[in-house]
């Protein structure tokens, strides 16, 4: 007798995976100083994410003649001084006392560059990012933002990449959405930020530029403390010619060298900082048809051509500790 034929086999779906919150995410004059709200929201715990352990890049050591450049020095500390938190001296020229540092990652932050070591800053710089992360994200709908260099432990001049950031006051936050997942050290040092700016260096790019960016950038001038957002002036172009409503926060947008992939970011001195050297306010108007916004569509938007070959350029004029605030000396070889 032949037995039954077996029954077919039963298609078996897999069950769904566990959901799981989102991945943790993370220089020109200005305004009068604002009084600090409180955030909105208590800050939210980032969820798990892989121990990420940043190989920090060896400063490098300065060329013969450059001895007296104190970029070297405070590029060379690894650590904060100890003691209550003070911006010293000029976004351009100062230091940084008992510097707090921005945790790498967050509900809508992620922190870039980890090798650079620059993410400290002022306790009111740290509490910026994590706010401004959260509105920026319901604002654009993106998950949140990549945050670039802020200032070294000890705040100063940076051996690359800045001539200010070095009062804790100033952070760069990139032109594009943060991943869904949590990025590891080597992309964060690989990874590019968009390039919002046409190659005419005149207009934006409309493949690139959405109105998110316009949105993100909104977002950070309104925030309590702003005194800059500085861009390129492509792009303060685009949004002067297409804002609607009020238009008041224009007036802390400001057109910069550079600043094509990224905004930057500058707070106010704070309450009560007798050491930090305040900016020039910005004015109320909206800075899109003044003289000074002109003179950006001339050749100075241009990025600046190498020169010759074998022509070697002047190496411009190096910062001393005698040319830092007097105070900064003590910042620098504290324990």
């Amino acid at each position: 007798m032949t037995p039954p034929p077996a029954p077919p086999p039963v298609a078996v779906t897999p069950p769904a995976p566990t959901p799981t919150a989102p991945p943790a995410v993370a220089d020109a004059p200005a305004s009068p100083p604002v009084t600090e709200t409180p955030e909105e929201s208590s800050p939210t715990a980032a969820p798990s994410a892989p121990t990420i352990t940043p190989k920090f890049a060896e400063p490098p050591k300065p060329p013969p003649g450059l001895e007296d450049a104190v970029k070297y020095k405070f590029a060379a500390v690894r650590t904060p001084t100890k003691g209550p938190s003070e911006p010293i001296g000029y976004y351009p020229k100062g230091c940084l006392q008992g510097a707090v540092a921005l945790p790498i990652n967050g509900p809508h932050w992620q922190v870039m560059r980890l090798s650079r070591n620059r993410n400290w800053g002022t306790p009111q710089l740290v509490r910026f990012i994590k706010t401004f992360s959260d509105r920026a994200a319901k604002a654009t709908g993106w998950n949140g933002i990549l945050v670039g260099d802020m200032a070294q432990p000890r705040g100063g001049p940076a051996v690359s990449g800045h001539v200010s950031h070095q009062t804790g006051l100033d952070v760069d936050i990139w032109f594009i959405p943060m991943p869904k997942d949590i990025l590891s050290a080597q992309q964060r040092e690989d990874m590019a930020a968009n390039n919002l700016v046409a190659s005419d260096w005149k207009h934006i790019n409309p493949k690139v530029y959405t109105p998110q960016h316009m949105a993100f950038i909104k977002t950070a001038a309104q925030m309590p403390g702003v005194e800059r957002v500085l861009v390129n002036a492509a792009i303060k172009k685009q949004m002067c010619e297409t804002a609607t409503g009020d238009r008041s926060w224009l007036s802390h947008v400001r057109p910069w060298y550079g600043h094509h992939d990224h905004i930057h970011v500058r707070l106010a001195c704070p309450p009560g900082a007798t050491e930090c050297k305040k900016q020039p306010p910005v004015g109320s108007g909206e800075g899109c048809a003044d003289a000074d916004f002109k003179f950006w569509f001339t050749k100075a938007i241009e990025p600046r051509k190498p020169p010759p070959f074998g022509v070697t350029p002047k190496p411009p004029k190096q910062i001393k500790l005698a040319d830092l605030p007097a105070a900064c000396k003590a910042v620098l070889n504290a324990p």
